[in-house]
C-alpha cells in the first residue's frame, strides 16, 4: 500500500527531517538516502522502518542541518565537470565558435562542487534521527492504513460476488444428474441392440460417475475458505501473504468444481469465479 509521512526534531542548532514513502510491493523492500557522513546510520533506519512496515518498497531520506554538519571543504565533481565540458564542445561546434570556456565562469555551474561535511557525532544525530523516522512513520502508516480500509470494502464486495455464484454452481449441481442419465442412455442406444441394453447398467453407470463427480466437498471447503479471507479481514496484523494463500486455496477449489461439472451453466459460473478471484489476487499484492 501506498503512503507518505514526514518526521522533524531539533536540538542544540542540530535539525533532522526524515521523509518515507511507501508504494506497493511483494516483500520488505527499504532503501535509504542520506549525507555520506551518516551512511553507518542506514541498518538502524532499515530496522525502524522494518518494524513496521513488513511488505512493501519503502524510500527513506534523511536531511541534516545546522552544526557541524554544514561545514567542510568542496569536491569537485568531476563526472559532472565533464559532463558540462562535453556539452559546451557540442556547442560550440555546431555554432561554429573557437572561442576557450572560462575556467571561473565553469566553477560557477551547478553541482561543480560538492562539499565534504564533517564527520558529526553519529549517537547525537540518532537521537534526532530515530524519532523523526517515527514520527514520518506514523504519518505514512495512517495513510496506509486508510487505504487498507478502501480495499477491505472491495475485498467483503468481491467475496460476496463469490458467495453468490458458489450459491448458484450448488443449486444447479443435483440436475446435472438426470442429464448424466440421460445422456449415458442415448449412448448406449445408440451402440447396443435392444436386446442389449440393460436398464441395470445405466443406473450403475451413473451412479459411479455422480461419486467422481461429486462437487459437495468442494463447495463445503470454498464456503470455508471464503469465511476464513473475511475473518483474515478483520485481524489487527500483517495479513497479506494469508490472504494470498487462501486465494490461491479458493481458485484450486474453483479449478476443481469447473473440471467435475459437466454443465455449461456452472461451467459459465466457475469462469465468473475465477474473474473475481484474479481481481482478488490483483489487490492482494498490495496489503500487507
Amino acid at each position: 500500500m501506498t503512503g507518505f509521512g514526514r518526521g522533524d526534531a531539533e536540538s542544540d542548532g542540530l535539525w533532522a527531517s526524515v521523509e518515507i514513502r511507501a508504494v506497493n510491493g511483494r516483500y520488505g523492500d527499504v532503501s535509504v538516502r542520506l549525507p555520506r557522513s551518516l551512511a553507518e546510520l542506514e541498518p538502524r533506519i532499515k530496522e525502524v522502518v522494518l518494524s513496521t512496515i513488513s511488505r512493501g518498497h519503502v524510500e527513506v531520506s534523511v536531511f541534516l542541518k545546522g552544526g557541524e554538519v554544514e561545514h567542510g571543504m568542496p569536491v569537485l565533481n568531476v563526472d559532472i565537470l565533464q559532463a558540462y565540458r562535453e556539452g559546451i564542445e557540442q556547442i560550440k561546434a555546431r555554432m561554429g565558435s573557437s572561442s576557450e570556456v572560462d575556467p571561473l565562469k565553469m566553477a560557477l555551474l551547478p553541482n561543480i562542487f560538492d562539499y565534504e561535511p564533517a564527520s558529526p557525532d553519529l549517537e547525537v544525530v540518532w537521537t534526532l534521527v530515530e524519532p523523526a523516522c517515527k514520527k514520518a512513520l506514523a504519518g505514512c502508516q495512517l495513510m496506509r492504513v486508510e487505504e487498507g480500509q478502501k480495499l477491505r470494502l472491495e475485498f467483503l464486495g468481491r467475496v460476496e460476488i463469490l458467495e453468490s455464484l458458489l450459491t448458484r454452481a450448488e443449486e444447479l449441481a443435483p440436475a446435472r444428474i438426470g442429464s448424466i442419465r440421460q445422456k449415458i442412455e442415448e449412448k448406449l442406444r445408440e451402440y447396443l441392440a435392444p436386446e442389449e441394453f440393460d436398464k441395470n447398467r445405466v443406473l450403475m453407470e451413473v451412479a459411479m460417475l455422480a461419486e467422481r463427480s461429486d462437487m459437495t466437498e468442494e463447495f463445503v471447503r470454498f464456503h470455508s475458505h471464503n469465511t476464513q479471507f473475511l475473518e483474515t479481514l478483520e485481524r489487527d496484523e500483517a495479513v497479506g501473504r494469508r490472504l494470498n494463500f487462501l486465494l490461491q486455496e479458493i481458485l484450486r477449489e474453483a479449478n476443481t468444481i469447473g473440471s467435475k461439472a459437466g454443465d455449461a451453466d456452472i461451467a459459465h459460473l466457475v469462469v465468473e469465479m475465477k474473474e473475481e478471484i484474479e481481481k482478488l489476487k490483483e489487490q492482494v499484492q498490495n496489503v500487507e
